[in-house]
C-alpha cells in the first residue's frame, strides 16, 4: 500500500508538471519536476521506440489519465482533511461513522487503481503488448530511481 501511495504521489507530481503552461527555454531555467518529466518523456520515447504520431497519441492519453488520477487524489485529499477535522472536533460519535469514513477513503484507492488499469488497457490500440510491458517496467524502475535519488540513496535517473 505504501508503494502504491508513493507511486500515486509521484504520478501526480509528474502530472502537474505536464500541465505547466510555460516552458523555459533551456534546462537551467527548468524546475526540477519539469526536468524529470522531460527526461522521463525522452526515455519513454526511446525505450518504446515511438514515432512522432504514436508519441503524440500516447502522451495525450497519458496526460488525460494523469488528470483523472489528479482529480481523484484531490477528492481523497478533501475527504482526508474532512476526516482530520472531524477527529479533531470529536464530531464522529461511533464506530459506524469511522468505518464509513475509512471505506470512503479506501474507495479512492480503488478508483485510482481502476484508472491505472483502464489506462494500460486503453493503450492496446496504439502500442504493442511488448511496448506496454516495457512501459510498465520502465515506469516502475523510473519511479524507484527518482524516489531513491530524492531520498539520497540512489544514483539518480541520469547517472546509470
Amino acid at each position: 500500500m505504501k508503494k502504491i501511495f508513493l507511486t500515486i504521489i509521484f504520478l501526480c507530481l509528474v502530472g502537474s508538471a505536464v500541465n505547466a503552461q510555460m516552458r523555459p527555454r533551456n534546462n537551467k531555467e527548468m524546475k526540477p519536476l519539469q526536468r524529470i518529466e522531460q527526461w522521463e518523456k525522452m526515455k519513454l520515447i526511446e525505450v518504446l521506440n515511438l514515432d512522432e504520431e504514436t508519441s503524440i497519441r500516447f502522451f495525450a492519453r497519458r496526460r488525460d489519465n494523469q488528470m483523472k488520477v489528479r482529480e481523484i487524489l484531490d477528492q481523497r485529499e478533501n475527504a482526508m482533511n474532512e476526516l482530520e477535522n472531524e477527529i479533531r472536533d470529536g464530531s464522529l460519535s461511533n464506530d459506524a461513522a469511522y468505518k464509513e469514513k475509512i471505506n470512503n477513503l479506501l474507495s479512492f484507492e480503488s478508483k485510482i487503481t481502476v484508472e491505472r488499469e483502464n489506462f494500460v488497457k486503453s493503450l492496446s490500440d496504439i502500442l504493442t503488448p511488448q511496448q506496454i510491458a516495457k512501459m510498465i517496467v520502465f515506469e516502475s524502475k523510473f519511479r524507484r530511481e527518482v524516489r531513491e535519488t530524492l531520498m539520497g540513496r540512489g544514483r539518480g535517473p541520469g547517472n546509470n
